[in-house]
């Protein structure tokens, strides 16, 4: 019975952990980029539906807002789907070659950011979270940190998970 409950008790802890370490799609206050800066890769805009039913989201549209920003609607969500809004002004970034996209509600109230590692094949888009390994939500205190957090991150095999693949409509 002790090793049941230290064994149970080990594994809260471990995901307790994990969720504190973790990067997305739990918000942040920081973006990972500077919104404006980078131009908008058309290759996201569409309307993307997921191939698994337990996607957190599972239909997406994206629109060019203007050359810098997008515009994306979550048209259809899964049941693990967390976030209050579905309406996002939405920017890309790269760090270390890897493709990023970084998304904020538009509702004006909204501080806090999204982010996924994103790769474009044709009609193939697939979104990964970013796990914050190395100093974790406790090193980002500008963007600038959170750019230097994932690229450590990034050098870690765990840091990119829970892909999920949508198909362009």
């Amino acid at each position: 019975m002790r090793n049941l409950l230290n064994s149970t008790s080990c594994f809260l802890i471990v995901a307790l952990l994990a969720v504190l370490t973790t990067g997305c799609p739990v918000g942040i206050a920081y973006p990972l980029g500077k919104p404006g800066t980078e131009k908008i890769d058309s290759k996201l805009i569409g309307v993307w539906q997921a191939t698994i039913d337990s996607a957190e989201m599972i239909k997406i549209e994206v629109g060019k807002k203007d050359d810098f920003t997008y515009w994306v609607e979550v048209l259809e969500t899964g049941e693990s789907y967390m976030a209050e809004s579905t309406s996002f002004d939405a920017w890309v970034t790269k760090i270390d070659g890897q493709n990023f996209i970084y998304s904020k509600p538009t509702d004006p109230s909204a501080e806090e950011f999204f982010v996924y590692q994103f790769t474009v094949n044709g009609k193939s888009l697939a979104i990964q979270d970013v796990s914050l390994l190395v100093g974790g939500m406790d090193a980002v205190t500008s963007t600038d940190a959170f750019r230097s957090e994932v690229s450590a991150s990034l050098k870690l095999p765990d840091c990119l998970t829970s892909k999920v693949e949508y198909q362009k409509q």
